[in-house]
């Protein structure tokens, strides 16, 4: 009986609302639900499954986390049938709901995101082909395929595993498709886009901007390159990255940041200016973008991380870092000119009023060393030193430990300890420092701060959008060879 109920369809809204409520509550609170619900995805035809994905699609997508046992089993066996599943719906409005279903059990079934087997490669294929061969395809639907591809790439790649990377680099139709999903949005649309877009354009340029930027990031780790090169110009990224759209911008920014990391030279990801200067600079000579554009996005992003926008702020400081990384790299004096703007100063003092916030925390010491490394000497400047120092004396040892800030405070006061910032400290903060340091050595010696073994990204869902906020940071933790070679320098 519950089996008929279940696998019947509502052809009434009201039905549809009264069912879909009946459901998430017994979902929620009957285990014979659950595992009635189980058999039936488990023994039924594909198309009869389709209205239960409807409503279990409306259970998932409110979840945050998820990482309870008794789901466990009834997800694994939707994740199962979801190759056959997506064949059964092709041509049918309820292909998005298969989709959306895929994404959402990989973002939050934790055992599925661990492992990639056989079906998950079945499954990409097959997303791979309907988003390539279907030219009718609705802009959500694509969104979805493309969201799915991009949280699956990510999943794996963080457990070394580059399978789905080649796989999907490999596949130049594909390439195309993201190119073709980039270039539809125009800049003058970027600037007027604001809110949810998925149901149009932008929704789907989005997700095809934020797969590019992952394949230029993991590229480096698999053993192929890209079948074709994906293009994007200067000016879009510009427009994109001042767009009212907070997923454009970080989009933007991820694509930015791939591409300084990959020097310039991806081989599925180039940047070039549409519309060439009239005259180039001496500086300009061996760079892969001008000096004035460099200029140009160091002002949007360092209005970027002051704004402290979470969603953004992640992708600012990171693209702020390897943006000066690589003119530093390319034109040393270019570097220190863009570090020892005024308005370097200005931001980085904002930042500390807010230090309080991990995020904030992480934007500041990075700027602060930035600085240190130029050796720029100034009252605000030298203050800042010394509110880092009291920093690591007084925030609670259980914040320190795990935090990425704080290696970064750490790699701050390594480049004090060895320049000729030192003369400026009072000899009592240094003293409190050492004392400090001692305990958290204790503390690590201990084992309070076991290192993980690998990446896990922090996808979340924004809007119709999945989005990976640390794609392209820098993950550490604070080990004990850190805090040891500080105390050595202090003796």
């Amino acid at each position: 009986m519950l089996s008929c109920w279940l696998l019947s369809k509502c052809d009434c809204k009201k039905e549809k609302e009264k069912k879909a409520n009946c459901f998430l509550k017994m979902l929620t609170n009957s285990s014979e639900f659950r595992t009635t619900l189980t058999r039936c995805v488990t023994t039924n035809p594909c198309d009869t499954l389709l209205p239960i994905l409807d409503n279990l699609q409306g259970f998932l997508c409110t979840k945050e986390s998820f990482s309870s046992p008794p789901f466990e089993e009834l997800l694994t066996a939707v994740q199962t049938r979801l190759p056959d599943l997506l064949q059964a719906s092709a041509g049918s409005e309820a292909v998005f709901t298969v989709l959306e279903v895929a994404c959402n059990i990989r973002r939050l079934h934790t055992k599925s995101s661990s492992v990639c087997d056989s079906q998950d490669l079945k499954m990409v294929c097959k997303v791979i082909q309907l988003l390539v061969r279907d030219a009718h395809l609705v802009a959500m639907t694509t969104t979805a395929g493309i969201n799915y591809l991009y949280i699956t790439l990510l999943q794996t790649a963080a457990m070394d595993d580059f399978r789905i990377l080649s796989v999907i680099i490999t596949n130049s139709a594909l390439l195309q498709k993201l190119q073709h999903c980039l270039s539809n949005v125009g800049q003058q649309e970027l600037s007027l886009e604001s809110g949810d877009s998925s149901s149009s354009g932008t929704g789907q340029c989005i997700a095809a901007g934020l797969l590019v930027a992952a394949l230029a990031k993991f590229e480096q780790h698999g053993s192929v390159k890209a079948s074709h090169v994906v293009t994007v110009t200067v000016e879009w990224l510009f427009a994109a990255s001042s767009s009212t759209d907070q997923r454009l911008q970080a989009c933007a920014l991820q694509l930015w940041t791939t591409w300084f990391i990959s020097n310039c030279h991806s081989s599925v990801l180039r940047v070039y200016r549409d519309q060439r200067l009239s005259m180039l600079r001496d500086e300009d000579v061996g760079l892969s973008i001008s000096s004035r554009d460099l200029r140009l996005l160091l002002l949007i992003l360092q209005r970027q991380i002051y704004m402290d926008v979470g969603l953004v702020h992640h992708s600012a400081v990171r693209c702020l870092q390897v943006a000066l990384a690589y003119s530093r790299q390319k034109n040393t004096a270019l570097a220190q000119h863009l570090v020892l703007q005024p308005w370097s100063q200005t931001l980085l003092q904002a930042l500390a009023d807010k230090c309080e916030s991990g995020l904030s925390a992480s934007a500041f010491f990075s700027l602060l060393l930035l600085l240190i490394e130029e050796s720029v000497h100034s009252t605000t400047v030298d203050g800042l030193i010394t509110q880092t120092f009291q920093y690591v004396c007084n925030v609670p040892l259980d914040r320190i430990l795990p935090s990425t800030a704080s290696c970064l405070c750490t790699d701050v006061i390594y480049r004090v300890l060895t320049s000729g910032y030192r003369s400026h400290l009072d000899k009592q903060l240094l003293t409190s420092l050492t004392s400090r340091l001692t305990t958290l050595q204790e503390k690590l010696i201990a084992g309070a701060s076991p290192i993980e073994g690998h990446w896990k990204p922090d996808i979340i869902l924004q809007g119709a959008t999945l989005m990976c906020r640390d794609l392209c940071l820098v993950r550490r933790r604070l080990e004990l060879k850190d805090v040891t070679k500080l105390l050595h320098l202090l003796q």
